[in-house]
């Protein structure tokens, strides 16, 4: 009688253990324990919404087909599908928390936009030329490479993306240290590109342009208290020879400060992880490095991503539960001609049909992988691929900073990209009155 007691309840036993240990099955994406959209502020940043374009509803309750990592099955089984900085994340829950890979079927950009963007590079074909300070001439619109065959071709492409003309960016920032401590911000990522419009007149090439300028970002902190009014200012010019015009408008010595191209590797303010050259996970000046194409290689990544970022507290991943798609990546090798900057070598990895960045990987000059840049997009209504979760990581420091949008801005119309800006938009003068100090 014992004997069948014991029996039975070593069988009961090992059938709880069982269902516990067992997979998250296929066609659902089950919530992470301890995930939300934990923003602490009561302010316009605080409700989570879509922008005016709304999102492609096939990113909606995405059909599973498996499930890796936290609760999963072994991230081991995709090692070979993941960046170095994705897997070392995955397999050291402990250190970086809770990160799962959902897989899903890719589904392509739909709306006028991306069907502008091939028809752009179908039209100008074989016009794009690399000169000899590896700067692109001759450019007007669409992919200027679509069989590329070199790294700075790859390059290129990257910088030549399908992207909106312009976009005012409201995100949360969440920056968490070693002992998991949080802190907060709110900004904008606002910018407008000149060339390779597809959207917003005039297209495809911003006109007049006597400066030569080939893009412009504005980083305007909201919170916290002490940083409100902190503005910085990037202009990057279609010209070789003229290097980046960085500013800086510091509401607490009320000055306007000009930052050194060498500083491009200092960190924004806050104490963030992010900086100049890891802008859109790299923003580089392409004739200061050099490019090496390392060939295709299929990855997980995230195209068609969950919209609302979510994130764990006093963990170091936003979207930690994301869906993934398989995706034949174009991998790009990058080192600086500088020989005294910090980081060795840096792995990109891109899509091919749109050219967005999912993943840089970048290795200090000992080789030992430091930081990484992980962009996960999703798609809006109209088409357009949207990074709404962004994480910069440092390695080393164990410590991150990550993204997600959050609303559109008051007085944008509601409207996310192609709102119309202009160059004087830019001007800090202008917008000083548009983020006002405390």
């Amino acid at each position: 009688m014992k004997k069948g007691f014991y029996a039975l309840m070593c069988l009961m036993i090992t059938a709880v253990l069982s269902f516990w240990g067992q997979p998250v099955r296929a066609g659902e994406r089950v919530p992470l324990p301890g995930v939300g959209w934990n923003y602490p502020y009561r302010d316009s940043y605080r409700t989570w919404k879509p922008p005016k374009e709304g999102y492609d509803e096939r990113m909606m309750n995405q059909d599973v087909i498996a499930s890796y990592g936290y609760g999963a099955k072994s991230v081991d089984e995709i090692k070979d599908l993941l960046p170095e900085s994705l897997y070392t994340m995955m397999k050291n829950p402990s250190v970086w928390g809770k990160i799962r890979v959902n897989v899903t079927e890719r589904k392509m950009p739909k709306g006028v936009l991306f069907k502008r963007y091939k028809e752009a590079t179908a039209k100008y074909r074989g016009q794009a030329k690399i000169d000899a300070k590896q700067w692109i001439r001759n450019y007007k619109a669409g992919c200027p490479f679509p069989d590329p065959k070199s790294g700075i071709e790859v390059e290129w492409n990257y910088r030549r993306r399908f992207k909106p003309d312009d976009r005012i960016f409201p995100v949360i920032t969440v920056i968490t240290n070693k002992r998991g401590q949080v802190r907060y911000q709110t900004s904008d990522g606002n910018l407008l590109f000149m060339t390779g419009r597809l959207a917003a007149d005039p297209k495809p090439t911003f006109l007049p342009n006597p400066n030569k300028i080939e893009r412009i970002d504005v980083y305007a902190n909201a919170h916290p208290y002490e940083l409100q009014g902190t503005i910085s200012v990037i202009t990057q010019f279609n010209d070789p020879g003229k290097t980046d015009e960085l500013w800086m408008y510091l509401p607490s010595m009320r000055r306007v400060r000009h930052l050194s191209t060498t500083q491009r590797i200092d960190k924004l303010p806050g104490g963030q992880d992010l900086f100049w050259d890891c802008f859109d996970t790299f923003n580089g000046n392409p004739s200061l490095f050099n490019f090496k194409l390392l060939g295709r290689k299929e990855m997980l990544v995230v195209m068609n991503g969950y919209p609302k970022g979510e994130f764990i507290l006093h963990e170091y991943m936003m979207g930690p539960n994301d869906y993934y798609q398989k995706v034949n990546c174009y991998v790009n090798e990058i080192h600086s001609k500088d020989p005294n900057y910090p980081f060795s070598k840096i792995i990109q990895y891109l899509d091919p049909d749109t050219w967005v960045s999912y993943y840089t990987d970048w290795y200090d000059r000992k080789g030992k992988l430091q930081r990484s840049s992980i962009f996960n997009y999703t798609l809006t209504k109209n088409g357009i691929v949207m990074a709404n979760v962004m994480n910069h990581i440092d390695f080393q420091r164990v410590h991150s900073t990550g993204y997600a949008y959050t609303n559109a801005r008051s007085g944008s119309g509601g409207n996310t990209y192609n709102v119309g800006l202009t160059p004087d938009y830019f001007i800090l003068d202008h917008l000083r009155k548009v983020y006002p100090a405390r």
